[in-house]
Formats: C-alpha cells, structure tokens, sequence
C-alpha cells in the first residue's frame, strides 16, 4: 500500500501548489488590489496595497484589470500610505539600518 502511495506525492504536491496559487490569485482579487479603475483611495488602502505590491505585480501579468499602483487616489495620503507598505512588504527600514561586517575583525 505504501508503494502506491509514493507514486502519487509529486501529483500531490502538483495539486496543492495549484489550489495554493489558485486562491491566492482569488484573495488578492478580492482584497483590495489596485486596478485601472478612478475608484478613490485612501491611506489605509495605500497601505494595504503597498504591501500586496509583489503579488499584484504577479497577478498583474495575466490580469490586465489589476496594476501595481491605484490610479484613482487621494493624493498625499494614498501615497504616504503606499510608500509605508512597501516598506513592511520589502523590509526597507530593517535593511538599510543593519551594520555591514558586523563582528567581523
């Protein structure tokens, strides 16, 4: 029975990655991604869409419905809230601050 089983793991795990991808895709969609509409957006979707930027940027590429950046938005607040989530989703703070070598003699 055990040897059967073995047969079947990479189409399992084949199968898993594909429902994964597939309701990420769905979540995201669903979630506040920026797309092409004049919708207004404000701080808190700034945020949150700064922080999907690289899964949006994925999603992006098979639909053309979605881009990266909200082009109906509120101005400085959209954008100060964009620029905070990039910053969690690409740990641009944590990065530049760190100590290169450091320990090193």
């Amino acid at each position: 029975m055990e040897e059967k089983m073995k047969k079947f793991i990479p189409l399992f795990v084949l199968v898993g990655v594909a429902l994964i991808a597939f309701a990420a895709y769905i979540v995201i969609n669903r979630l506040g991604m920026a797309t092409v509409s004049l919708q207004s957006a404000g701080f808190f979707l700034g945020l949150w869409q700064g922080i999907i930027v690289i899964l949006a940027f994925i999603v992006s590429w098979f639909d053309t419905n979605i881009t990266i950046y909200q082009a109906g938005n509120d101005g400085f607040w959209y954008n100060l809230g964009y620029i905070l989530g990039l910053s969690i989703a690409l740990g641009g703070g944590a990065r530049a601050s760190r100590v290169k070598g450091k320990g090193k003699k």
